[in-house]
């Protein structure tokens, strides 16, 4: 976690927290950051990738769990998870409560389960049952494959010490990076929004309902469907060229990202620019050549056949 700012206390600014320089809001979940965590498969704790780790979540029901959990928190690394069982304040005591105002006197289970799973499979906007009309992120997570318990942490600190020893650098690409470090500062500005606005052009805005999330509706109308077509359908020289001239700094490096990261996109990720597919128009093509057009009716087709464009394609060729 050396890459995390840090409060006034000393204690690393979670990825996933509402912050400002001048205060930190360990309380409050961020549906924006949230966004972007779903969108480059972050952790909700640290901010950095999972790449093969499991992903990590708090479940709050006993016994076998349904092949899909789904889940109002965004997933974290299992050392990640080790580390906020021992410094929440909610998660430390059997008989802490929360203090929010939607979740205001709600008790800590005895027991904290934790269940690792091998991916997150989606993530939607859900409206909410106790707040009609707002909506936030629930995270899909498929394939259980460990769980660990307690009821104090004095009880998973061995298991936190064998984790800690097995940890290793997580591999960040030079873009990514970028992305990272513009995510977990403490900005006056933004508060992270830059790398929010880039995970909507790389694909999130086609999520459905996702500008009815909370805290998104600011970003509704801003073109941010127009720059996600062009990373969706552009060939690589306009996305290149996009980003280099940007001078948003997380711009400058999303269409590397997206380039780099073709073919092996985040769940989620992937599924939003699938869906997106459909609402992209694509470049109207040139007009076809053949008879009719500009091909003479027994000239050598197009194409190459050595029949006469007439009898080959009588409809003419698409010069795409």
């Amino acid at each position: 976690m050396a890459h995390l700012a840090v409060d006034s206390r000393g204690y690393p600014v979670i990825a996933t927290v509402e912050r400002s320089p001048q205060e930190v809001n360990f309380g409050s979940i961020n549906e924006r950051r949230k966004l972007a965590l779903a969108a480059f498969d972050w952790c909700a704790v640290c901010g950095l990738p999972f790449a093969d780790e499991l992903r990590w979540q708090t479940v709050f029901q006993e016994g076998p769990l349904p092949n899909g959990v789904i889940s109002g928190e965004a997933p974290v690394h299992e050392v990640c998870a080790l580390y906020a069982a021992q410094v929440c304040p909610y998660l430390f005591s059997p008989n802490s409560r929360l203090g929010d105002e939607a979740r205001k006197g709600t008790v800590r289970d005895p027991v904290v389960r934790f269940v690792g799973f091998e991916s997150t499979s989606a993530v939607t906007a859900h409206e909410s049952g106790l707040q009609p009309g707002t909506y936030t992120l629930h995270f899909e997570h498929r394939g259980q494959a460990d769980e660990f318990s307690y009821r104090t942490p004095e009880e998973i600190r061995e298991r936190f010490a064998d984790v800690l020893v097995r940890e290793k650098d997580l591999p960040v690409s030079d873009a990514e990076g970028v992305l990272v470090r513009l995510f977990n500062r403490l900005d006056d500005e933004d508060e992270g929004d830059v790398v929010t606005g880039a995970a909507l052009a790389a694909g999130a805005a086609f999520a459905k309902d996702i500008f009815k999330v909370q805290g998104l509706g600011a970003f509704e109308g801003k073109q941010y469907p127009v720059v996600a077509g062009l990373l969706l359908k552009g060939t690589e020289q306009e996305i290149r060229e996009f980003s280099a001239g940007s001078r948003d700094e997380a711009y400058s490096v999303i269409g590397p990202w997206v380039l780099e990261r073709a073919g092996s996109f985040p769940v989620p990720l992937q599924r939003w620019r699938t869906r997106g597919e459909s609402m992209v128009r694509r470049p109207a093509p040139r007009p076809p050549e053949g008879p009719g057009r500009n091909v003479a009716k027994n000239a050598p087709c197009p194409c190459g056949s050595g029949r006469k464009a007439r009898r080959c394609h009588p409809s003419g060729i698409s010069a795409n």
